[in-house]
């Protein structure tokens, strides 16, 4: 009924065009068509934070942008600008980052300590990478046996080592171990990226943006057109991580990069795979296969980062290549698995 591509049967928006089908609070009605996209009970055009929940609308700087979803809760600044899209706003972002995580000092709950995912379980406004007791039970961490969880009791009934208060739920957030991606983050359970940050790279060229759909409650992600360059960033911050997935081409016209992003800190620093079907000259020669970047950008999203990114090489003040493997190119139809171990604490 409104020509977005998806049948009304299957449209959680069926009489409102909505390609990507967003739906941040999962209820079934999309973004588009939903009049509380977050669910917490204040229709969109009364709500500070209409796609995040904040039912208390708390906005301690009176710009109009609750604290929740404000990219500078502390300083007023009612357009938001974020020039180098870290989710920093412009207005408290100074680039000092003593702990070099990503987390620039203004905002950092353990500034000379590496901790970018802030995990701060107590809520005490100390990160637990820095703090002595994290759930603040009394009980120091290196002797607690639920580091995430209270229990002054140090209750372990089957002497295991493990407290039983986090027995089958060592993070606390009410998702046994069994079903849970991050045992110790009790901020991420699922893979999830139904809240996706659209980073154009070569915005002054840009003709055709991406469209991204995102299916199984966040965790499958289709782009449907062949655009100009740009990543998909989903709003989950972690520290260790190992991460699997699976990439499928359809697409049998066109031979360009795919690849997937990780350690995002801002639009100019971040670690990138990509992989090349074929050789082929453009902006630089790109050669067949997976190629591993540090992108470290002085310039930030533009033609220079473009054509860096692009050339099978490094590229001074722009990527620096650290891995290439020519010995296979992508193919379509094909479904390919990949697993990257990511250990930023050690190097590695």
């Amino acid at each position: 009924g409104d020509s977005d591509t998806h049948g009304d049967v299957c449209d959680n928006c069926p009489v409102v065009s909505n390609p990507s089908q967003n739906d941040v609070d999962g209820d079934g009605a999309g973004d588009k068509c939903d009049d509380d996209i977050d669910n917490d009970g204040l229709l969109n055009t009364a709500d500070n934070c209409p796609k995040t929940a904040n039912g208390n609308q708390a906005d301690g700087d009176g710009d109009g942008f609750g604290d929740l979803c404000d990219n500078c809760p502390q300083h007023t600044n009612p357009g938001q600008e974020d020039a180098d899209e870290d989710l920093l706003g412009d207005a408290c972002d100074d680039n000092i980052d003593s702990g070099s995580d990503g987390v620039e000092d203004s905002v950092d709950n353990c500034p000379n300590v590496a901790n970018g995912d802030q995990q701060d379980v107590d809520g005490d406004g100390l990160g637990d990478a820095c703090d002595s007791d994290s759930d603040n039970d009394g009980i120091d961490d290196t002797t607690d046996n639920c580091l995430l969880i209270p229990n002054s009791d140090q209750k372990d009934t089957d002497g295991n080592g493990r407290g039983d208060a986090c027995t089958s739920d060592f993070d606390g957030d009410k998702i046994v171990d069994s079903d849970d991606n991050c045992i110790a983050n009790p901020n991420v359970h699922a893979t999830d990226f139904r809240q996706l940050q659209m980073v154009a790279l070569d915005p002054q060229t840009a003709s055709t943006p991406p469209v991204w759909i995102v299916y199984d409650n966040g965790a499958e992600i289709h782009q449907t057109l062949n655009s100009d360059p740009a990543i998909a960033v989903g709003d989950h911050t972690l520290v260790d991580v190992d991460f699997e997935g699976t990439f499928f081409i359809e697409d049998t016209s066109d031979d360009d990069f795919v690849g997937f992003i990780f350690s995002y800190q801002s639009n100019s620093k971040f670690y990138v795979m990509m992989w090349k079907k074929g050789p082929q000259s453009w902006f630089g020669q790109a050669e067949r296969g997976v190629t591993l970047k540090l992108i470290d950008s002085a310039t930030g999203p533009g033609t220079a980062l473009r054509d860096a990114l692009w050339l099978t090489g490094s590229t001074t003040n722009q990527a620096t290549l650290l891995w290439h493997d020519s010995s296979i190119g992508w193919t379509p139809k094909v479904a390919y698995r990949w697993l990257l171990h990511h250990r930023p604490d050690i190097g590695t």
